[in-house]
């Protein structure tokens, strides 16, 4: 009996129908995509740090805010959770900017924690805040008393979040969160991925290469520098397509699987 391969970052591929190429299936290598993979880690940070530039510039969000934590304010059964204690804070800070400014106020932002262990924010938020009194307002939910707003350009926001943003330092955040935990959050305005649409493609728990192997003719052939192959000078393949194809197929229907292909290959056909 075949033992099931088990999952890790390029090991399972997915398989489906190309949009407006008739006849043919596209085969990708499926990538985990998370911040602890050090396959996956950088490429994410890059592909995060220019989405947050076109959010920031869509909702003008031109203030960075750093908040941090007074030790000696951190409750005891906090102390190991200076994140969940941080977030808590940002809860009751965000109801006091609604008072304070008639309205709920526009953000992202990202966790991170200093060398002793206790986490701060650094945000971006769409309104000018009074320093004065966002240090007197942090410190009265429980935060600390050093707290920096300053302007940014709008153009240059990656240019801001890049020391915040570097694998580094979201590795060592990483080292000190529970897995499921978020490093990055949003105001309810604020979306930074959409809903991916369904594209008919399914789970295949084969490597891209069971598949290019037993193709006759593939084309738009990839490979991807991955971080794990480049000190061997070495690229990952990573898409192709082809005719379908028995193997990528598996024990699906043949014919039900062509037939759930054809609209999307006609899909926005002329």
């Amino acid at each position: 009996m075949k033992r099931e391969k088990p999952f890790g970052c390029g090991n399972f591929s997915v398989v489906g129908p190309v949009k407006r190429k008739p006849g043919l299936f596209g085969h990708a290598t499926l990538f985990c995509k998370s911040y602890r993979c050090d396959r996956c880690r950088k490429p994410k940070l890059k592909k995060l740090r220019k989405r947050i530039s076109e959010v920031a510039e869509e909702h003008k969000l031109t203030r960075m805010v750093t908040l941090t934590l007074d030790p000696k304010r951190i409750p005891k059964r906090d102390r190991k959770r200076t994140d969940r204690y941080i977030r808590e804070c940002w809860r009751k800070m965000r109801v006091l900017l609604a008072r304070q400014f008639e309205g709920s106020l526009r953000f992202v932002g990202v966790l991170e924690f200093q060398k002793n262990g206790n986490a701060h924010l650094h945000l971006l938020v769409g309104r000018y805040i009074p320093q004065e009194w966002l240090r007197s307002a942090w410190q009265s939910v429980g935060g600390g008393r050093h707290v920096d707003i300053r302007f940014v350009d709008v153009h240059r926001v990656a240019a801001y979040l890049s020391p915040y943003l570097t694998g580094d330092k979201v590795l060592h955040t990483l080292e000190l969160l529970p897995k499921r935990a978020r490093i990055f959050t949003t105001s309810r305005s604020i979306v930074l991925w959409g809903k991916k649409e369904a594209s008919g493609w399914w789970l295949r728990r084969e490597g891209i290469e069971t598949f290019y192997d037993a193709a006759q003719n593939p084309v738009n052939v990839r490979f991807e520098a991955v971080e794990d192959l480049k000190p061997f000078r070495l690229e990952l393949l990573s898409y192709f397509e082809s005719p379908p194809l028995q193997e990528a197929i598996g024990n699906r229907d043949a014919i039900a699987v062509l037939r759930a292909a054809i609209p999307i290959w006609k899909a926005n056909t002329p």
